[in-house]
């Protein structure tokens, strides 16, 4: 219990610290904000309560057991039936995992006493945690959607930058920088393996095979996406982003044969004739963004689409959300590196020092370490706040992100939009929301 107690608080610190780190970014204009998280990341070091523990304990029947692994809301306990055994604890009413080191001890009361009692009520309400007033799950989805939102807007805002800094999409540095970016995610999360911080996925040669297409496919995501939002302004890539929906459907069609209902099909015409109206009069139209961003679209549906059979595995199961997308993210470099070294490596150097010599070397590297930190952490997050909502909640969520995302560019950057791209792009975006929505109603009810 000692040992797994304080796993647990390594745990706790090393999110603390993820979101300190996050929390002192100096932006100016968001100073107010950066002191009050950076407040709360400090509150498990002060209090000593690991985050993934702060939920306050169960009144009443609930109180003897906490959820099932894997398991949505708190196991209920039932009143023993007349066959048991006097003074035996209740059906269901082991506690397994780290909760219970939380969890209020199980009461045994015998039949006589629940006869008079009034069976399982008769167990009096667990006093409530001291800190429930101020942590409960709701605070905790909160926070979790709160940095969810925050890392995405600042990895859009930093990678921009770094991509400013270095010449854009022709610089000739823009997949050393994608790369980069996947390599900071890859050196945070090996040492917290090592360290024993995190439990260490169990991966032999087989398995890392069989996670190859997903680490391939994740690695033309991000590189398109990343040489898109080079050669055009963020608000038109996040736009041009939006057309993923169509690309899943069309490839699930084709490597699964799986055929939706009509009514998920229909919403890809708002979707796709969204994103043309709003490319009409697009002011940093590129023809080099749309083709990336097509890509890092067709890039994205494969890798859900094939990844799919994969993350079945009971083996991969097993690894948990945070391992999964660390070992995704490690395939990932090893893709992008032999694209860099084709690519880029033969006029790295000259392609670096015009770089340089219209900026220093101290704000690329910046911007681009805290571009790499944002993209991982908001990954990782939003793995964490997918586990604790409905497949909804987190799609509308998602969809008001690129909303929000699009809006900060427009004001950090200065971006001028049309009147036909800020329609286009809502369109497109309501789009995106009816198709999550319709896919999560009607499901495969085609075919």
């Amino acid at each position: 219990m000692r040992k797994e107690a304080m796993t647990k608080k390594k745990k706790a610190a090393l999110w603390s610290f993820q979101i300190w780190i996050m929390s002192c970014w100096n932006v100016t204009s968001q100073r107010c904000c950066n002191f009050s998280i950076w407040f709360l990341s400090l509150s498990p070091f002060i209090t000593g309560i690991p985050f993934a523990s702060l939920k306050p304990p169960i009144s009443g029947n609930d109180a003897f057991v906490g959820p099932a692994p894997g398991a949505r809301g708190p196991m209920r306990a039932r009143a023993p039936h007349p066959g048991d055994a006097v003074g035996a604890p209740a059906h269901g009413l082991q506690q397994q995992g780290p909760a219970a080191s939380l969890a209020r001890p199980t009461v045994n009361l015998d039949q006589a006493a629940l006869r008079l009692k009034g069976g399982a009520k008769a167990v009096a309400e667990a006093p409530k945690a001291w800190y429930s007033a101020f942590w409960n799950e709701t605070v905790e989805i909160t926070v979790l959607f709160a940095l969810w939102y925050w890392g995405n807007i600042y990895y859009n805002i930093y990678n921009k930058k770094a991509l400013n800094l270095v010449g854009g999409a022709k610089g000739g540095l823009v997949w050393s920088v994608a790369t980069v970016q996947l390599l900071i995610g890859a050196l945070w999360v090996i040492p917290l393996w090592l360290l024993g911080i995190r439990k260490s996925p169990n991966m032999t040669m087989d398995k890392w095979k069989a996670m190859a297409p997903v680490g391939l496919w994740a690695a033309g995501a991000h590189g398109g996406s990343v040489v898109a939002l080079g050669a055009g302004a963020v608000s038109f890539g996040q736009i041009l982003k939006a057309c993923e929906p169509a690309f899943s459907a069309v490839t699930e069609v084709i490597l699964t044969g799986n055929v939706q209902a009509w009514q998920v099909y229909a919403t890809l015409i708002p979707i796709i004739g969204g994103v043309a109206f709003a490319s009409l009069k697009e002011l940093s139209f590129s023809w080099l963004a749309v083709i990336a961003a097509m890509i890092a679209n067709q890039s994205a549906a494969l890798k859900g689409v094939q990844g799919k059979a994969v993350m079945k595995e009971p083996w991969v199961k097993a690894m948990g959300a945070a391992n999964q997308y660390g070992c995704a993210n490690i395939l990932s470099v090893l893709f992008c590196i032999p694209v860099v070294l084709g690519l880029e490596a033969p006029k790295w150097k000259a392609s670096w020092d015009r770089a340089t010599s219209k900026a220093s070397e101290k704000d690329i590297l910046t911007n681009t370490f805290l571009s790499g930190f944002a993209f991982y952490l908001y990954n990782e997050v939003s793995f964490m706040a997918l586990a604790k909502v409905s497949p909804i909640t987190h799609s509308v969520a998602n969809t008001l992100k690129r909303v929000v995302i699009i809006v900060v560019s427009c004001v950090v950057f200065n971006t001028k939009m049309t009147t036909e791209g800020i329609v286009g792009s809502a369109i497109a975006i309501l789009g995106t929301l009816l198709y999550s929505l319709a896919k999560q109603k009607y499901g495969a009810g085609g075919h």
